[in-house]
């Protein structure tokens, strides 16, 4: 068996013919994505595992073929679903907005938010495919994804470094206009409905925005009218506003990153002088897989956003103590709970 065979990077159709019965793992150009390659492999990739290649770098992130299959079919169904009218702004805005609703930041590949990691899991969410399939993205594959997109519907974008972290966006060249963009930052406010932030000059065109679908107005603009409806002075005030922007934003819809921020960003303008938290906690499975929900305190008062009900639900301080104690309930590192007696950073 050939070692050099195993591998292969597939950029052109004539790439192909260098796949051999040793060939196990295809890495696909996602900088010049090529429908004949994409096709090639949803009729024939079953014997492959994949991952993309930028520039000649070969990602080392592997899922199997039944996850390529089922995210290729949600990018085929986002460009497909494209209005035929749109310009090209209008064209990155809408893959913009139908990618943020898709993908959320996933908290367990955050260092300083967990104690172990499942490594396999975030490395699946690394790659384009593994993520979309999942839902869940880290900052790396949400600007790979929509370069991803943008490519395949012929806009020039790219992956470009921010800061000297290695903070990623997306940089826009449409019509001798630069755009840089930050879906990681606005995918919150994308699955709420809101004005986005990071798309920059076009952030509050609600012209375009209703014209590719996304809005016909402003989550935040209702948010607004609604909550000055609300008698601020009543203990049971944040269960209210919890039930009123329910019925405003597509809670059920909001990943739990993207919930936690969205309504970081409503307490702190609505009720800026009310002890309101929100903290990080995971249901633990049989397998240890942590599932990521937020917890709203308000004095002894505790809410959560339950997804099978699609409604938030009052939580007792009890029960909490006691799934916390089992382990059936964890906290994600450097969240200060104010659930026990006394402040502890977990």
């Amino acid at each position: 068996m050939s070692r050099d065979n195993i591998i292969i990077e597939i950029s052109k159709p004539l790439d192909l013919k260098k796949i051999t019965d040793d060939t196990k793992y295809i890495n696909i150009d996602i900088v010049n994505p090529n429908q004949k390659i994409i096709t090639f492999f949803r009729e024939n990739g079953k014997n492959f595992s994949y991952s993309d290649l930028i520039e000649n770098h070969k990602g080392y992130i592997y899922v199997n073929y039944e996850t390529f299959l089922v995210a290729d079919q949600q990018f085929n169904n986002i460009i497909n679903s494209m209005p035929e009218n749109l310009n090209h702004i209008e064209k990155a805005k809408y893959l913009y907005v139908k990618l943020g609703k898709i993908l959320g930041y996933d908290i367990n590949s955050v260092m300083d938010k967990n104690e172990t990691f499942n490594f396999s899991m975030i490395n699946i969410v690394n790659n384009i495919w593994g993520s979309l399939e999942n839902g869940k993205a880290t900052n790396v594959s949400f600007c790979k994804a929509y370069m991803y997109l943008c490519r395949l519907a012929n806009l020039d974008c790219e992956i470009v470094m921010t800061n000297d972290d290695g903070y990623l966006c997306n940089k826009l060249t449409i019509d001798n206009q630069v755009l840089i963009v930050d879906l990681t930052k606005d995918a919150s406010f994308i699955q709420a409905g809101f004005k986005t932030r990071y798309f920059a000059p076009y952030n509050d065109d609600i012209a375009l925005d209703r014209k590719i679908g996304y809005v016909d107005e402003y989550s935040e603009i209702l948010i607004e009218k609604a909550l000055k409806k609300i008698n601020y002075t009543d203990n049971n005030f944040i269960y209210e506003l919890l039930k009123v922007t329910q019925n405003i934003i597509n809670v059920k819809d909001i990943k739990p990153v993207e919930l936690g921020m969205i309504y970081d960003l409503i307490f702190k303008k609505y009720c800026p002088n009310y002890d309101v938290r929100i903290n990080n906690l995971y249901l633990n499975d049989i397998y240890s897989i942590k599932e990521h929900f937020i917890l709203i305190t308000y004095g002894d008062l505790y809410y959560s956003f339950n997804y099978k009900k699609n409604s938030f639900i009052e939580l007792s301080k009890l029960d909490l103590v006691n799934n916390i104690s089992a382990n059936r309930i964890g906290i994600y590192l450097n969240e200060e709970l104010p659930l026990f007696s006394y402040q502890n950073k977990i």
